[in-house]
């Protein structure tokens, strides 16, 4: 019999909507101020952020913040174009209303 293992449940630090483990985006700041990165993995050693897939939250993170406060420190812009681009070849998240703010 196989049992099925639970998945660990993160917060996007741009929407903080949870979700799994695994359906998020990792990006880690590496220890001894090696910089930021995207952690496709989710394995690389540092403090870690994970954000949703999708442009709207990846857009969110930057305009507001979260990320680097999550990270709890600056990041670079260039990461940006990096995040952009691994969220292009990723197939997009169904929209979730729930997420988003009338105004």
């Amino acid at each position: 019999m196989t049992t099925l293992r639970k998945q660990p449940t993160r917060t996007c630090a741009a929407c903080r909507s949870k979700d799994g483990k695994w359906t998020l985006v990792r990006v880690v700041r590496l220890p001894d101020g090696g910089g930021v990165a995207l952690d496709p993995s989710g394995k690389r050693a540092g403090r870690g952020a994970y954000l949703c897939n999708s442009e709207a939250c990846l857009t969110l993170a930057f305009k507001k913040g979260g990320l680097a406060r999550t990270l709890k420190c600056q990041v670079p812009g260039t990461l940006e174009a990096e995040l952009r681009t691994h969220f292009a070849g990723l197939t997009p998240a169904p929209l979730d209303t729930s997420k988003t703010n009338p105004e």
